[in-house]
């Protein structure tokens, strides 16, 4: 296990030294030029020269990108072009946990909602609630994440007035950015946990434990639940990290102060070393979430090696 694990491990180093040359290049490619943005209208040519020395913008692209790593593994981005007083690293520690603590609470509601529905909807095939089920399935499916935000917040901030519109903060706050996070998570984990219950349904050992006596709860979590885990927590990481990008749309539609909302601004702006770190920390997000699923794969199966 402990080699299986290392195996892996080692797997995502190149994966993410990839990534990072990939978003390194694209920054640096990228229309406009940065010193020009930090300069403003004090820009003149002896002052830029001056400027893009001190960055380290005249070296060679392989010293730049050596460099960039470097800084990223000691977690020191650099400063902002648009606003130079701030730190890039404090803005990320002080926006990514409520971007992770939102995405965890929708993929903890997403899961228990979708496993629950996806095992009701699978024990009672073909029938009313399956076809109810499958129906929400296929609305959760279909309507994008900002169509939800919108009547949300009509009927249950400006109509009803339960929940308020937007901000940040409180416990209430978290209602609508979640549900609305959740909500297509929600719709993929019952689809993937009702097929895959299906089918281990109809296999020998589920009928001999039923002929044994056995209840139909103990025979759904004992024997069911567990052997058609493996495609659901394919599924629970990969609405994880369709939480974290769904992240760009809810911060901005209830003014969440999370990275996701960070970015959208830095793309306005064209603030390249905030662009740069946040698009690095999300490649660094989904290659921890892969890890993470590759690893319950071998704790849920214990035969799956690569």
């Amino acid at each position: 296990m402990i080699r299986y694990l290392a195996y892996r491990a080692a797997l995502a180093i190149p994966l993410f030294l990839g990534a990072a040359l990939l978003i390194f290049l694209a920054g640096h490619y990228a229309p406009g030029d940065p010193v020009q943005t930090l300069l403003g209208d004090h820009y003149n040519p002896q002052t830029a020269a001056r400027m893009r020395h001190e960055l380290g913008l005249d070296r060679p692209l392989a010293i730049q990108f050596v460099a960039y790593v470097r800084d990223a593994v000691t977690l020191d981005f650099g400063t902002s072009y648009v606003n130079p007083s701030w730190r890039v690293g404090d803005i990320v520690r002080q926006t990514l946990p409520i971007s992770l603590g939102l995405a965890a609470l929708a993929v903890a509601l997403a899961a228990a909602a979708g496993v629950g529905l996806g095992l009701a909807a699978a024990v009672t095939s073909g029938r009313a609630a399956d076809r109810l089920i499958q129906v929400g399935v296929l609305s959760g499916l279909s309507v994008p994440s900002f169509v939800v935000a919108a009547v949300l917040v009509l009927v249950f901030a400006l109509h009803w007035r339960l929940l308020p519109v937007a901000g940040w903060g409180k416990p209430q706050d978290y209602v609508l950015p979640v549900v609305v996070l959740a909500g297509a998570p929600i719709a993929y984990i019952t689809r993937i946990t009702r097929s895959s219950v299906a089918q281990v349904l109809t296999e020998d050992y589920v009928r001999t434990a039923r002929s044994k006596g056995l209840r139909a709860p103990v025979v759904l979590l004992r024997h069911v639940l567990r052997n058609a885990a493996l495609p659901v927590v394919t599924t629970v990481g990969i609405a994880f990290g369709n939480a974290i990008v769904g992240a760009f749309v809810v911060e901005v539609v209830f003014n969440i102060p999370g990275i996701a909302r960070i970015a959208v601004n830095a793309i306005l702006q064209r603030d390249y070393t905030v662009i740069q770190t946040v698009m690095l920390v999300y490649t660094a997000l989904f290659t921890a979430i892969n890890l993470a699923v590759d690893i319950s794969y071998a704790y849920l199966n214990p035969r799956v090696r690569y």
